[in-house]
This record gives C-alpha cells, sequence and structure tokens, in this order.
C-alpha cells in the first residue's frame, strides 16, 4: 500500500505524536486542582481606591493565590492558581508589597495568619498604564 520508506516513517511518528498528546491532555497538577477546588478566604482590591470609579477603566479582573498571610496585615504570594501574564505578575507582587489587609478582615475571622487562597481583584488597565 505504501511505497515509500519515508511515508511509513511519517505515518509512525504522527501516530506516536497522536498517542502522546491524547496521554498529556489528561494529565494535571496536584496543586491544580487542589487550588481549583479549594474557595478563597476573601477577595482583595490591590489597587483601587475608595473614591475611584470604576467606568473610566471598563472592567476588572482577579487572580487566585496561594499566599502566606501574616498577623500584620502583610501577605506575601507563594503561587498563582492560574498561569498569569508576567507583567501581571510583577504588577501584583509589586502592589502587594505595599498593600496590608486591613484589620477588620481578622476580627471577623474571614482570614487567618498562615497559608491560605485569596482572590486579588485588579485593574488591567493600570498594568498596561505602569
Amino acid at each position: 500500500m505504501i511505497k515509500s520508506k519515508f511515508m511509513k516513517h511519517r505515518l509512525t511518528f504522527y501516530g506516536l505524536l497522536l498517542v502522546f498528546l491524547s496521554a498529556c491532555n489528561g494529565i494535571q497538577t496536584t496543586g491544580q486542582s487542589e487550588c481549583e477546588q479549594e474557595m478563597a478566604k476573601a477577595i482583595l482590591w490591590v489597587d483601587r481606591t475608595g473614591n475611584e470609579s470604576l467606568q473610566k477603566y471598563g472592567f476588572i479582573r482577579t487572580a487566585k493565590v496561594r499566599a502566606n498571610v501574616y498577623s500584620d496585615g502583610t501577605f506575601r504570594i507563594m503561587s498563582f492558581c492560574k498561569k498569569q501574564e508576567r507583567k501581571v505578575k510583577n504588577y501584583l507582587e509589586k502592589r502587594v508589597a505595599v498593600f496590608t489587609i486591613p484589620k477588620f478582615f481578622f476580627d471577623e475571622g474571614y482570614i487567618e495568619p498562615g497559608e491560605q487562597y485569596l482572590q486579588l481583584r485588579y485593574i488591567p488597565a493600570k498594568v498596561n498604564m505602569k
């Protein structure tokens, strides 16, 4: 049927590639599935001041992170649940460095010091302005 040796090798290669890709499609890392199942303890605006109107920026985004929260209200991002662009990661890490979690989150029991999942809400237009 197949006349050339080159065509046989090509068909074998594509067949193996198809098997490999279909096998890899179902693989999930433990961290991603755990991250998707866990509920975030709080949603924090990291770049919006209280009197700022959202209408001039258009829309907002939320990034779910695993963070280590300290009792003084500061926190450190340990990982992002979904892959983020480099500029978004850098922007959020810079904002988190100067951001402090309000005291009432601790008083009301929403957040305790330690490792937990948080959602960081940000304005993409501000990421592009920097």
